[in-house]
């Protein structure tokens, strides 16, 4: 069967999330099509989407393909007959995707003409069965996840998705949602947080401990790992977990928030390990090979309102890349041969997609290490882009200090 995976953000990144879960399942699938928002894949195996998303930060939505269609005609038969067969109360939403070209008068157009499609099937329908229709932003076109939550369209209800390309309309109806009041509880509800330093979104803490690729019950070690984020997606992940901070403030922030967290959810490995230490000081707190994964984000230096001159960025590169060497220089012998360090570092936006780079990362490379692409070729596009040294950027349009992630492997 056909699904369209909804991507996040950075789409490169939610692809290359996808890739290692669905590698990690050991999923039989082939690509059918990507774009700036959306992925189809043939599924040729039995998931479960809900658990899948619960455990994955990039992908927004996942819908199943019904069919395609020549023209709007054609595909609002199908929805009234889909329609007409659920029983009792019936609770329709719907989104709809115009194509990337399409000019912006023009598919408002087409988003009112299926509103209209769906208020008269509502008049049809009155008197002889009970309908309610959840329509969608005028500005967006399309559901948020809270109000398909909220109207339970994937448990008693169906959301169909329209989806315009150049020659046919595709519908397809939700199979799951990512639940983004529950990353937000775990970023704002939790009891530590700290604005004054750079905190690491959970979605993005989850989607590099994904890149990671390790089995379940196995041990990821942050060795900065500040207030707890990436600890406390990596212990929801079920893994097993080590943090460590320079800070003591930070470690203790880290604890108990990961407290809260054991008392929150059931975690199938509650036990966790949290301690102050200097980062070259880690390998003598820790035994020789028995990391599995390192996911982390350290100093990305400081924040700017405006573009920062070239000296003052040579020196801030200049100030970090000593913590980094002796970071990668520790790491060495409590990583396990071929374990991964998922990390970010810091990139510079000097114009819309001009940015420049840390410098040192060949220095890493010379340690004993190796960067691995974390995307197959076959997923890169002009939509889903990495950089010449086969990294992913993370970034807001309007951010100049922006996270290039990468991941390293242990030679």
């Amino acid at each position: 069967m056909k699904y369209i995976f909804h991507l996040g953000r950075v789409s490169a990144l939610s692809v290359a999330e996808l890739q290692a879960m669905l590698n990690k399942i050991k999923t039989d699938y082939s690509m059918k099509f990507i774009s700036k928002k959306m992925l189809t894949l043939d599924i040729k195996s039995e998931i479960n989407f809900k658990e899948l998303l619960i455990q994955t930060g990039g992908i927004k939505k996942i819908t199943k393909f019904i069919n395609s269609y020549q023209n709007i005609d054609n595909i609002f038969e199908e929805i009234n007959l889909i329609i007409k067969n659920i029983p009792g109360k019936k609770v329709i939403g719907y989104s709809f995707y115009p194509t990337e070209t399409e000019r912006e008068n023009e598919a408002y157009d087409k988003f009112r003409e299926i509103e209209t499609r769906f208020k008269n099937i509502k008049r049809s329908l009155t008197g002889k069965s009970s309908i309610r229709i959840v329509f969608p932003d005028n500005k967006t076109m399309e559901l948020n996840s809270a109000s398909i939550f909220k109207n339970k369209l994937t448990i008693k209800g169906i959301e169909f998705n329209i989806m315009m390309s150049d020659d046919k309309i595709i519908l397809s109806k939700t199979v799951a949602v990512q639940d983004v009041g529950s990353y937000s509880q775990r970023d704002y509800g939790r009891p530590s947080r700290d604005s004054h330093i750079g905190m690491i979104p959970p979605k993005l803490a989850q989607i590099m401990i994904n890149l990671a690729s390790v089995k379940e019950g196995q041990t990821i070690l942050d060795p900065f790992c500040g207030i707890g984020t990436i600890l406390q997606e990596a212990l929801l992940n079920d893994y097993k977990v080590i943090g460590s901070d320079a800070n003591d403030k930070q470690v203790e922030n880290s604890k108990t928030n990961l407290e809260w967290l054991s008392k929150k959810y059931i975690l199938k490995y509650p036990d966790y390990k949290v301690f102050q230490s200097d980062i070259g000081n880690i390998s003598r707190k820790i035994k020789q090979n028995s990391i599995d994964a390192i996911v982390t984000e350290s100093s990305l230096g400081p924040v700017y309102k405006k573009v920062p001159k070239k000296q003052e960025v040579k020196q801030n590169f200049n100030n970090l890349e000593k913590m980094y060497l002796r970071f990668f220089q520790a790491s060495k012998s409590i990583l396990r041969k071929k374990a991964k360090i998922v990390i970010t570092l810091p990139v510079y936006r000097i114009k819309q997609d001009q940015f420049v780079f840390t410098p040192f990362v060949d220095k890493l490379e010379k340690i004993g290490y190796s960067i691995i692409c974390p995307l197959d070729t076959k997923f890169i596009t002009k939509y889903t882009k990495v950089t010449s040294r086969n990294s992913i950027i993370y970034d807001r349009p309007d951010q100049i200090v922006a996270r290039e992630v990468f991941v390293f492997e242990n030679e």
